[in-house]
């Protein structure tokens, strides 16, 4: 078991047929500056229930360092705002792939980032009260 804030590799939405997937048959939802594609995948046995990735657009943002720079403050949002969530996941015995698009043409600060990310989670946590279909 991972420590409740780390994000470690076996967190992270690595692989590309994961990644297809979700963008194929996942669901999507916009909530300012993120477009979220996410999919709940039911009683799958993996030792993590919450898998993660951020992308930045190179056509936003030219410039690999401002593109990294954008990623890693929004995994350090995710990373210390996940624990409730992946624990609501455990109990349903679920598995959520998720996927963070920044489309914003700026280069938001953390702090102005924070509350924006926080929503995009409760707005999750509020999906995965629906019943699969």
């Amino acid at each position: 078991m991972t420590k409740p804030f780390s994000l470690s590799k076996s967190e992270r939405l690595k692989s590309k047929k994961d990644i297809d997937t979700l963008f194929l048959s996942g669901k999507a939802f916009f909530v300012f500056p993120f477009k979220v594609f996410y999919r709940f995948i039911e009683n799958e046995a993996v030792a993590e229930p919450l898998l993660f990735g951020v992308t930045v657009p190179k056509k936003i943002f030219r410039r690999a360092v401002d593109r990294n720079a954008i990623k890693r403050k929004v995994r350090e949002l995710y990373r210390v705002n996940k624990p409730e969530l992946k624990t609501m996941l455990s109990a349903q015995h679920r598995t959520l792939h998720i996927m963070l698009v920044y489309v914003d043409k700026t280069n938001m600060s953390s702090k102005d980032m924070q509350p924006l990310l926080i929503n995009v989670l409760k707005k999750v946590h509020q999906l995965s009260a629906e019943p699969l279909i």
